[in-house]
């Protein structure tokens, strides 16, 4: 049986057909791996609470103001679970030329609905090599903020010793809130 297996094995018909099916199950197994999704998780991070349901936490996004080039990179924190009841914890930073020891407001708005809110914490300031960066915290209305999620034309206007400053979303950023809309705010 031993001679018959190797007569086989040295035709070559037979090498060349055994060499073709492996080829094709290699090939074939490696095509199972499903394509990459892009499914904007590294925009946000979810956890599970328990029977307080879920805490998002969307993760930092940078928006610009065109005039003074100052930078405003914003993150949030909300908790949900089968009905908006809670507000959001909405965190900023500003680098910047300007020390903004106090702001008197900040407004996110779109085209359709804004979120104002005037008690604003400084969490801190500090020193770096191109100016400052300042560190602030406020609550907002968890409802308008997915109202605001329902487009990416965002304006975060910030309100200082009666100047205004308004910063617009870089086209990641713009990407960033579409996949938060389409990932988290959907759900709810």
């Amino acid at each position: 049986m031993k001679n018959i297996l190797i007569g086989y094995w040295n035709d070559s018909s037979v090498t060349l057909a055994v060499f073709i099916v492996l080829s094709v199950m290699c090939n074939g197994c490696s095509s199972i791996v499903p394509p990459t999704t892009n499914s904007g998780k590294k925009y946000f991070e979810t956890f599970y609470i328990g029977k307080e349901g879920t805490q998002n936490f969307i993760k930092p996004i940078l928006f610009k103001d065109e005039r003074s080039n100052e930078e405003l990179i914003l993150d949030m924190t909300f908790r949900y679970r089968n009905a908006i009841k809670d507000s959001a914890i909405v965190n900023f930073s500003i680098k910047s030329a300007t020390l903004y020891k106090t702001i008197d407001s900040l407004k996110i708005a779109n085209e359709v609905i804004q979120a104002k809110s005037s008690e604003l914490e400084l969490l801190f300031n500090e020193k770096n090599k191109k100016g400052f960066t300042s560190r602030y915290s406020t609550k907002a209305s968890l409802q308008e903020i997915k109202e605001i999620y329902s487009n990416n034309t965002w304006e975060i206007t910030i309100y200082f010793k009666n100047q205004i400053t308004r910063y617009k979303p870089q086209r990641k950023t713009m990407r960033a809130i579409d996949a938060v809309r389409d990932n988290v705010f959907i759900v709810m």
